[in-house]
């Protein structure tokens, strides 16, 4: 903020200075200073385009509407052509091993400064989740947040946990040689604001972190692939993925497959 405040007054400064030339219009300071503010204004505009619409319905258009934000990550496990997909713990259907990011108890300071409440709506099987990155934030407080999330203060910043929780706890693969996992980070993926099924609006953001295979872990994972299937677990193509489930040869559904299965192996929100 500091900084945009010196950026910006330098070339205010010369426009002012300008004022006092006889010729306005013609003097050199006011010349700078016009030059140098749509600059900076263009640059501005370059770097932030795609948040435009975001800012413009936060900021100006609904500033005291709560928009419901969830922040999860998400991993492409592959091994030769096909991704291992877990059972939801929820829901009816497959989808990547991963799960929302949990804040930590340092963020409260900044959730009371930008009056975000937790969603209480959402269970697990051990009950209401908690400390999830699923809240609401008003419109106003919205970009501050996602500010604050990039940050990585006061929050979970690795992926570990619910790649245990889905994959080691579960016994689908086994603690020694997965105790220690390497990861590669894809793409953050943010979703355009949507109306929501339970009604009024969400963002949804989600990590991709690609797997990083190692030569102990990878013959457990091709003898996990021999399996195929489990109620737990299914190994799948691209193409199933890319039809949530749908077989184009049977013409049916083999798999009901999450539609953000589709966003991580893209890398885009569609």
């Amino acid at each position: 903020m500091k900084d945009n405040l010196i950026k910006y007054s330098i070339p205010i400064l010369l426009i002012i200075i300008g004022l006092f030339d006889n010729d306005f219009w013609h003097s050199p300071f006011t010349r700078a200073g016009i030059i140098s503010l749509i600059t900076l204004i263009l640059g501005w505009l370059i770097d932030n385009y795609k948040q435009l619409i975001l800012i413009i319905n936060t900021q100006i258009l609904h500033r005291k509407k709560d928009f419901r934000l969830s922040i999860a990550y998400l991993y492409r496990i592959k091994v030769d052509n096909e991704y291992l997909l877990v059972k939801s713990r929820t829901r009816n259907y497959y989808q990547p091993v991963g799960g929302c990011y949990k804040t930590l108890p340092s963020s409260s300071a900044i959730f009371e400064k930008l009056e975000v409440k937790p969603d209480r709506k959402f269970e697990t099987e051990k009950g209401i989740a908690k400390n999830d990155l699923r809240v609401y934030v008003k419109g106003k407080n919205v970009i501050s947040f996602l500010k604050w999330f990039d940050s990585k203060k006061d929050r979970e910043i690795s992926p570990w946990r619910e790649f245990c929780e889905e994959l080691i706890s579960e016994d689908i693969l086994p603690w020694r040689q997965f105790r220690f996992i390497d990861y590669e980070f894809k793409k953050k993926i943010q979703s355009p604001i949507i109306k929501l099924d339970s009604g009024g609006k969400g963002i949804f953001i989600f990590e991709i972190f690609d797997l990083v295979i190692n030569n102990e872990q990878l013959p457990i994972l091709e003898k996990l692939k021999l399996e195929k299937e489990s109620d737990k677990f299914i190994w799948v193509t691209d193409d199933l993925i890319q039809t949530l489930g749908h077989s184009l040869n049977s013409k049916e559904y083999m798999f009901e497959i999450a539609p953000h299965t589709k966003y991580a192996q893209n890398l885009k929100w569609e």
